[in-house]
């Protein structure tokens, strides 16, 4: 998808609002052990806190997935939350989940937001209902990706994880389970808005109008979907359609597709926007984009278990925009408190997008062209703002659980990245040209 011109506000959090929350994050998890218990004894409130410290270096100088590049960074994997449970009646609850992490609307900095702020009622066992902010239930580690210790992995598939339009919502979640012999069959139905915070690199900008590095769009999403889960003693299956439809949160019209303006004979560019010259470009008030998605995991005795999960994504509207394939494998081996695991991993976006971040990216005026500096420069604005996937990776590492509740972990990801969503790609570079990068990962994860 791409969103042109979009102004976004980069202030980052200053010093004493981020130590201030660390230091409530902190007494938080101090506190966790602390249980009020009310009368009558069916009201609880009880607290709990996570948090992972997490460094990553590359041997590239550019960055790779926001902030990892050769001088190492923090900002990567490290996450600081805390949880409220209130149990208020048998069967009414409520959570509230906070976490502290770099801020995902801008590249520098650190946010506090609420992860989850939700009202539940569960009238039995068979049936739950909740309401307000919720994560969606999308992937096997959907619901537990921020609480780092609950899974050996240091970073999940980024050919994945990182695809859906947003990792929480704000609506109403229903599910219904069914306990089938030795398993555990759920269907989770949810409806919710959110917004959108997808991140573009702009090579070059544009001159006068549009800065060039990190585009935030300022988008809403508006989500829906139904998922069957499958849980077993030895075996977790899920699957789930998503439809996800996407606005500006202005009423900016979305382009469709660009037009082919003609200035002379043999001589044309791809008009991009309607305020510059030519025919006139298609545009649309919102774009919608349905997801499937598919996950096994399953424990194969001997101490091995394999993970492995795909998701198609295709969006009608938008010729160019989030279309795609990909998924991974994981398996992993067990030695008491070590776990190693291996995962190969792939996406890639479909042909349409490629041929649009193609064409756009190979279109050049000639000087002699009054205004081609422009034009040109509009071309390859839109083409940054493709969201194009190409990546293939192979990731070794090994999770070493301290006590039941921290995990230590080491990762090595050697990767092999074209297009734009992955990497900040230096100016002048074409979009088709593939890197490689190597990465080097450690982090100390804990519960309380």
């Amino acid at each position: 998808m791409q969103y042109l011109l979009r102004s976004v506000n980069l202030a980052a959090w200053r010093g004493p609002v981020l130590g201030a929350a660390l230091v409530a994050m902190a007494a938080l998890a101090q506190a966790r052990s602390a249980t009020v218990e009310e009368e009558p004894q069916d009201r609880t409130l009880s607290w709990s806190a996570f948090g992972t410290v997490g460094y990553a270096r590359s041997d590239q100088p550019w960055h790779y997935q926001r902030h990892i590049d050769e001088h190492g960074t923090f900002k990567r994997d490290t996450t600081l939350g805390a949880q409220l449970d209130a149990q208020l009646a048998p069967e009414w609850s409520a959570t509230l989940q906070s976490r502290l992490a770099p801020a995902a609307r801008h590249d520098t900095g650190w946010a506090l937001r609420n992860a989850w702020a939700f009202a539940a009622w569960r009238p039995d066992n068979d049936w739950l209902l909740r309401a307000g902010k919720l994560r969606l239930p999308v992937l096997l580690r959907s619901e537990q990706m921020d609480v780092q210790q609950t899974y050996a992995e240091l970073r999940l598939p980024s050919e994945i994880y990182s695809l859906l339009p947003a990792n929480d919502f704000t609506g109403v979640h229903l599910t219904r389970s069914w306990n089938l012999g030795d398993g555990e069959l759920s269907l989770d139905l949810y409806r919710g808005h959110n917004r959108l915070n997808t991140r573009y690199w702009l090579r070059e900008g544009l001159p006068g109008a549009v800065p060039a590095g990190a585009l935030y769009p300022d988008m809403k999403v508006a989500m829906q979907g139904l998922v069957l889960t499958w849980r077993g003693p030895d075996l977790t299956l899920r699957s789930g359609v998503h439809h996800a439809r996407v606005r500006s949160t202005d009423g900016t019209p979305l382009p469709v597709r660009p037009s082919w303006a003609e200035l002379g004979p043999g001589l044309g560019y791809w008009q991009t926007r309607n305020d510059l010259p030519g025919p006139g470009v298609a545009t649309t008030g919102d774009a919608g984009n349905l997801i499937l998605s598919a996950s096994v995991e399953a424990a194969l005795g001997g101490g091995w278990s394999l993970a492995a999960e795909a998701g198609r994504g295709h969006m009608r509207t938008l010729e160019s925009g989030l279309s795609f394939s990909g998924g991974y494998v994981t398996a992993y081996r067990g030695w008491g408190g070590l776990t190693g695991y291996a995962t190969l991993a792939a996406i890639r976006s479909d042909q349409r997008a490629w041929t649009w971040a193609r064409t756009l990216d190979t279109t050049t005026l000639p000087a002699g062209v009054p205004g081609a500096g422009l034009l040109n420069a509009s071309m390859r604005l839109y083409a940054d703002t493709i969201p194009l996937y190409d990546q293939q990776s192979l990731t070794l590492g090994a999770a070493y659980a301290l006590t039941p509740r921290s995990k230590l972990k080491a990762e090595w990801l050697h990767a092999r990245v074209r297009g734009t969503q992955f990497i900040d790609r230096p100016a002048g570079e074409p979009l088709t040209q593939r890197r490689g990068v190597n990465v080097l990962s450690a982090s100390y994860s804990v519960v309380f």
